[in-house]
C-alpha cells in the first residue's frame, strides 16, 4: 500500500494590538520558531498590501519555475501578481496589483480578485517585495 504524508498548515493571526504588544515586551511580531520543536517549518508570513505570486493550472504558470527577479518575465508574472487585500482566519482576500477598484463582482472572481478559504490553496504561491517602481526586489521572507 502507497503511504502518503499529510502535511497540516496552520495559520496564526496575529492582532494589531498583539503585535504591539509582542513588540513592546522585546518579542518578534512573526515567531517563525512556532511549534519548530514538534517540525513545523514556518513558510510565510502574511500582511495586508504584502505581494504574491500564484500559479495557474489552468494556463500552466508555476512562479517556482521562473525567475521572478528578471525584468524581462515581468509581462509573464503580472497576471499572477496580487496584494493581500485583508485577512482573517481562514479567509484570504488578494487584489490584482493592477486593480484599483475593492469591488467584488462574481463575475471577476479569479480575475482581479481571489478569495482563499483554504490554506492547501496557497501552496504554489511565492512572496515577492515590490519597490516604489514596481519592481520586483525581493523573493520569499524578507
Amino acid at each position: 500500500p502507497k503511504r502518503y504524508l499529510v502535511l497540516r498548515q496552520f495559520f496564526v493571526v496575529v492582532s494589531l494590538l498583539e503585535a504591539v504588544d509582542r513588540m513592546t515586551n522585546g518579542y518578534p511580531v512573526v515567531d517563525t520558531t512556532f511549534r519548530k520543536s514538534e517540525g513545523w517549518e514556518f513558510l510565510f508570513s502574511m500582511k495586508i498590501n504584502e505581494m504574491f505570486v500564484f500559479p495557474d493550472e489552468e494556463t500552466g504558470f508555476n512562479p517556482a519555475d521562473v525567475d521572478l527577479m528578471d525584468k524581462e518575465n515581468y509581462a509573464l508574472i503580472s497576471p499572477h501578481l496580487y496584494r493581500v487585500q485583508s485577512i482573517s482566519t481562514k479567509d484570504y482576500y488578494f487584489r490584482h496589483h493592477l486593480e484599483t477598484t475593492t469591488e467584488k463582482s462574481l463575475c471577476l472572481l479569479g480575475k482581479t480578485w481571489k478569495r482563499i478559504r483554504n490554506p492547501n490553496s496557497l501552496k504554489g504561491a511565492i512572496k515577492v517585495r515590490i519597490n516604489h517602481i514596481g519592481e520586483i526586489v525581493a523573493v520569499g521572507e524578507y
